[in-house]
């Protein structure tokens, strides 16, 4: 007999969108690592929907493709856990308008600005992550999202993109 019912069930994945309306394209992975979902993902010069990871400070001005989006075709181990990723050469979806889930770095509230990892820093070294500062210079302010929800570091947290 169940005696114990979960009241907060887990409230995503990395780079699950909310489901309401939302503006999202393809573009095809040009890193030689991958991409993960929920990761921040910039235009490579070799061509315009050529997605790769920031980096370096200044690259969210111009560039940004969107938000990586989770989908089954990422998965490259499905039973082994935080091994989702975007190979090189594949079709990614981008969010550029709506709501995803990602985790952020550090704690943050919706009051809190965005920023993206662009360079591995004392508070993380995963390329594309959000957090709330600038991480002694290896993130970088995103203006074109907010946080929507609260979350403690590595928690998750509902951001909207409005690109």
């Amino acid at each position: 007999m169940q005696t114990t019912v979960a009241t907060a069930p887990p409230k995503s994945v990395e780079g699950e969108e909310d489901g309401l309306v939302k503006d999202a394209i393809t573009g095809i992975v040009v890193e030689s690592a991958g991409i993960k979902p929920g990761r921040l993902v910039v235009r490579d010069a070799s061509g315009d929907y050529a997605a790769e990871l920031p980096t370096g400070l200044g690259t969210l001005t111009t560039v940004v493709l969107g938000v990586s989006l989770f989908s089954q075709k990422a998965l490259v181990n499905p039973s082994s856990s935080n091994n989702e990723i975007y190979e090189d050469e594949v079709e990614i979806p981008l969010l550029r308008h709506g709501r995803v889930w990602v985790k952020s770095e550090n704690a943050v509230t919706p009051a809190d600005p965005v920023f993206a990892r662009v360079a591995a820093g004392a508070g993380g070294t995963e390329i594309g992550a959000f957090r709330t500062g600038a991480d002694t210079a290896t993130a970088v302010a995103w203006t074109a999202a907010k946080f929507l929800t609260s979350a403690g570091a590595s928690g998750f947290v509902l951001l909207e993109v409005n690109m």
